[in-house]
């Protein structure tokens, strides 16, 4: 089964909805906001996405920050937290907080007075219960959607990461959305099979996004997100890490010590189990890549793999305090040919595609 044909059609959307605002008058307005997807671990400490967050917030107004913690279990310790943290990098900036409990009146009051939203970790369900059931364009739904059209900041930690597409990951590990099935232990019940989504917030309209994404191995997950939903782009987001979107140009970029990595599976086959033609690009600090112009540009094969013996990515190596070796197989390939990363039922092959881009495939690991 192929994805080609179904995303060329989409590009050739891309290309006219292009071409018909490229028509639209020019304004020294914003005309969209901002996005700042931070793909979890975000410590108190974490300078360059603190201080982005908060000259975003100052960009549409005098700054003022509202901290959303819906998806957070322990909600006064967070927003504790994060409030604390906000008067080092914000001193002076009014800070408040919306609870789940909160009433629609005082939230979409706080909403309409902001120039900033942070969404805390947790489970994301939480939030589109709270804030989209179904879909439903609620009040608060609304009043965020009205900070965004006037430039205002959306920010989004672990479960607000996941949060952003209008469609978004519940949970699962990879193997099992990949449709692998695991040997379960003594009284382990058996996990469900293919990925598990639902309606996002629908912030982000060109990506899907997943969050502590090389930490937890999750590469496996979004693939099979993007295949099941017929969504080309995915956004792997790093702890620590964070991508900022623009969305009056559909502009992303890279922000923070950590890292990132954008996934195409336009070119997506499948035999069997195994799934090849995928794409992606690593985003570190600075580097930028326009998803507006990556969803209009054709779908073209992924070169094959090069002949000869995959140099094989140890998991781990001495004195590293996270799991990253996923990060260093996708680093390495851009530049050194195949690349081969077991991991949890599966393995990654990988070598570079050319432009600073990797071509990829996901398969059952070999017994």
């Amino acid at each position: 089964m192929k994805l080609q044909a179904f995303f060329a059609l989409l590009a050739s959307l891309a290309i006219v909805c292009c071409a018909a605002c490229a028509n639209v008058g020019t304004s020294s307005k914003p005309v969209a906001g901002k996005l700042l997807i931070v793909g979890g671990g975000l410590d108190n400490d974490t300078a360059p996405i603190y201080r982005r967050f908060v000259e975003l917030a100052r960009e549409c107004g005098p700054a003022n920050i509202v901290i959303v913690s819906a998806a957070t279990g322990p909600q006064e310790e967070e927003i504790t937290d994060k409030t604390e943290a906000l008067r080092v990098w914000a001193p002076g900036v009014p800070v408040s907080a919306v609870r789940r409990e909160s009433s629609t009146e005082e939230t979409v009051a706080r909403i309409d007075a902001a120039t900033a939203l942070l969404f805390t970790g947790g489970d994301q369900q939480r939030i589109t219960d709270r804030y989209r059931p179904a879909g439903a364009k609620t009040p608060e739904w609304l009043a965020m959607r009205r900070l965004l059209a006037r430039g205002g900041v959306i920010a989004g930690c672990s479960a607000g990461d996941a949060m952003m597409g209008d469609s978004m990951l519940l949970g699962g590990a990879s193997a099992a959305a990949l449709g692998i099935a695991l040997p379960l232990e003594p009284g382990e019940d058996a996990p469900t099979l293919g990925p598990r989504t639902g309606p996002g917030m629908g912030f982000l309209p060109w990506a899907i996004t997943d969050s502590h994404f090389f930490e937890r191995e999750r590469v496996g997950r979004l693939v099979a997100a993007q295949e099941a939903l017929g969504i080309r782009l995915g956004l792997g987001i790093g702890e620590d890490a964070c991508v900022e979107v623009d969305l009056g140009t559909g502009d992303a970029r890279g922000v923070g010590v950590s890292e990132s990595l954008v996934v195409d599976v336009a070119g997506l086959a499948r035999d069997g189990l195994r799934r090849t033609g995928l794409r992606a690009r690593v985003l570190g600090d600075g580097e930028s890549v326009s998803l507006r112009a990556w969803l209009a540009r054709p779908t073209s094969a992924s070169p094959t793999p090069p002949v000869g013996e995959a140099r094989v990515v140890p998991m781990a190596e001495p004195g590293q305090n996270r799991q990253l070796a996923l990060w260093r197989l996708f680093r390495t390939a851009e530049r050194e040919p195949l690349q081969r990363l077991a991991l949890e039922g599966f393995e990654v092959l990988a070598w570079p595609a050319g432009d600073g881009e990797v071509a990829f495939e996901l398969a059952p690991r070999s017994p």
